[in-house]
């Protein structure tokens, strides 16, 4: 039990490994992440990010090494979850959720329908909650938070991808998660749906009792305010500290095994170049 006053970590993993016969997915990945400690995960494809997320997710499990040991997954204070409670109380938000929301029964559902889907985080209407005032209530609130409101009658699969990423994030948040993961969340979003997600990004970070996880190789959506970043490169942690020190040339270069160069906006955001090596720049 945590000594009273202490709040458990959000996540902790120690020296977690999963493997596909020979192939090492993740290799010996320990990190932590505290209340309000808002971080990115960050590596470029192949680096072990999905299967990572999937180890939080519950999806993938440790595997045990040569000498029978296996690595430990703590998720809010606990690692004896059942799946369906986990998603109940860890908001998460992806493209690939998207996906699932977009076509099929799932794409029947209101927006409100699906916000109200957050409760039980299931995908169809039948099994979500009963719609009493209070979860109304909520799920209104949830939709005022990222601005749609006016998108609760309409069909998901009648939205852009922009405003059902919206609506995903509205669900994500209605049973006021202590941590949303977010899994490279403007994948297909156009240029004018991606600045809107990352202001409501920015919004998000600012609110208290709630920290954030993202996932990603896009730097343009590591907005000011995730102050800690974990560089993963081939299945293990290359980095895990500040964002001050992961964010530089020589780390994002090592990184994405190319040159880069970095420019930062007036808002502090930073964008990636691969720099020419006939022009060095």
């Amino acid at each position: 039990m945590e000594p009273a006053g202490i709040r458990p970590l959000l996540l902790e993993l120690d020296r977690v490994s999963v493997c596909r016969g020979d192939n090492h997915l993740l290799r010996d990945v320990s990190l932590t992440l505290p209340h309000g400690r808002h971080t990115v995960i960050l590596g470029p494809n192949g680096a072990g990010k999905t299967s990572l997320l999937r180890v939080l997710e519950r999806e993938l499990y440790p595997s045990i090494d040569a000498s029978g040991q296996q690595g430990r997954v703590r998720i809010l204070g606990r690692s004896d979850w059942d799946v369906s409670e986990l998603r109940r109380r860890m908001g998460i938000v992806s493209a690939m959720l998207d996906r699932d929301f977009s076509h099929g029964r799932s794409g029947h559902m209101t927006a409100a329908e699906a916000v109200a889907s957050g409760f039980t985080a299931t995908r169809l209407t039948a099994f979500s909650v009963e719609s009493t005032a209070a979860v109304r209530e909520a799920v209104a609130a949830a939709l005022d938070r990222v601005s749609a409101t006016h998108l609760g009658s309409r069909t998901l699969a009648t939205l852009s991808t922009g405003e059902r990423r919206r609506v995903l994030i509205a669900r994500s948040l209605v049973h006021a998660p202590e941590l949303l993961v977010l899994d490279e969340p403007t994948t297909g979003l156009d240029l004018a749906a991606r600045h809107q997600f990352l202001t409501i990004l920015s919004e998000l970070i600012a609110e208290p009792g709630l920290t954030l996880l993202l996932v990603t190789h896009h730097l343009e959506e590591i907005v000011p305010g995730f102050e800690h970043v974990v560089l993963l490169q081939r299945g293990q942690v290359a980095f895990d500290g500040p964002a001050s020190a992961a964010l530089t040339p020589p780390r994002l270069s090592a990184l994405f095994g190319v040159p880069v160069s970095l420019t930062h906006d007036s808002t502090g955001r930073c964008t990636a170049a691969v720099v020419s090596p006939e022009t060095g720049r």
